[in-house]
């Protein structure tokens, strides 16, 4: 039902309501059933809708896609869709300039020009991986200024599990950026983000194939500039909403970027790590720092979220080009 086009959820509430058969006052009775947020539905809101008067917010958006049965991500990547509440993502960027420009702990690389684009993608099964695994291990150890020392022993068994995606990104040679993606099933995301489950304690056995539900958890991720931040989070967010067995994303946050991040993701914070007093070391939140701060993000959430739609929207739009 997605490969219809409309210009927005005016157009898409009318013509849908239509080829079901339904009044307003029927489509409003079936909403308020279908799901909490159309409670207090009626059918003058209906009208309102598909008059353009007002527009439901994203969340109620997604619903009502959810309940024609439609694929909400679809319809809300094209940027002919009119979205009136998307914010704009000048403060996005405006985040991604500041932390990738010059704080080297936090994503800066001093060797690679700023405004390099020209950047090749890797999978776990380049040749050197191996080699791109230890400097993982020694990136996470000075991360944490040694209070998690990650071997190449633990990381490699997680990375060559079937259902583990990775991605390394080079330029020249140079590895400048990286993400490791597990599925863990949502009792061991649980134990992850309230600290009962250390990172370093995790095997293969942990892991979920890809034929089965689970939540997906950022074991690791390093944003070495602007436009690697942007190819990642593009990727990463788009390749977890179109896989309907993803049921939640976690994280732990471990650096300042990495919690504003969270912030523009709108994930939920579950639990710190220990307290620490150096101005540079670990994530800073509600003006303290941690050693990390864990969020998640149901997937409903996720496609909610303004950043996600923006990166939709713009990467729809730059296919087209």
């Amino acid at each position: 039902m997605t490969k219809e086009r409309f210009s927005g959820i005016d157009d898409y509430l009318l013509k849908r309501r239509s080829q079901r058969g339904l009044s307003q006052e029927g489509l409003a009775l079936e909403l308020q059933s279908f799901s909490e947020l159309f409670a207090d539905i009626d059918s003058l809101a209906i009208s309102r809708w598909e008059r353009g008067k007002i527009s439901p917010n994203i969340r109620r958006q997604i619903a009502l896609m959810e309940f024609f049965s439609d694929e909400a991500h679809l319809l809300l990547s094209n940027p002919d869709f009119e979205l009136r509440q998307l914010p704009s993502m000048s403060a996005f960027q405006k985040m991604l300039d500041q932390q990738t420009s010059y704080n080297h702990v936090m994503g800066a690389h001093p060797y690679i020009p700023s405004d390099n684009i020209n950047f090749d993608k890797i999978n776990k099964h380049a040749d050197n991986a191996e080699q791109m695994i230890r400097w993982i291990s020694h990136y996470h150890s000075n991360l944490t200024r040694q209070r998690e020392n990650w071997k190449p022993a633990f990381i490699t068994p997680l990375v060559e599990h079937p259902s583990t995606e990775v991605t390394f990104y080079q330029v020249d040679g140079v590895l400048i950026g990286h993400i490791i993606l597990l599925r863990i099933s949502p009792d061991t995301l649980n134990l992850l983000l309230t600290g009962q489950l250390d990172d370093c304690e995790l095997t293969p056995a942990h892991l979920v194939d890809s034929d089965r539900a689970a939540s997906t958890y950022i074991l690791s991720a390093y944003l070495g500039g602007r436009h690697i931040a942007e190819d990642y989070l593009t990727h990463l967010l788009l390749s977890l909403i179109e896989n309907p067995l993803t049921l939640a994303l976690g994280y732990r946050a471990r650096s300042d970027i990495g919690i504003k991040l969270m912030d523009f993701l709108t994930g939920v914070r579950i639990a710190t790590g220990e307290p620490l007093t150096d101005r540079l070391d670990g994530a800073r939140y509600n003006g303290k720092r941690y050693s990390y701060v864990s969020f998640s993000i149901q997937r409903e959430d996720l496609l909610s979220s303004p950043l996600l739609l923006n990166l939709m929207r713009n990467a729809t739009e730059a296919e087209k080009v």
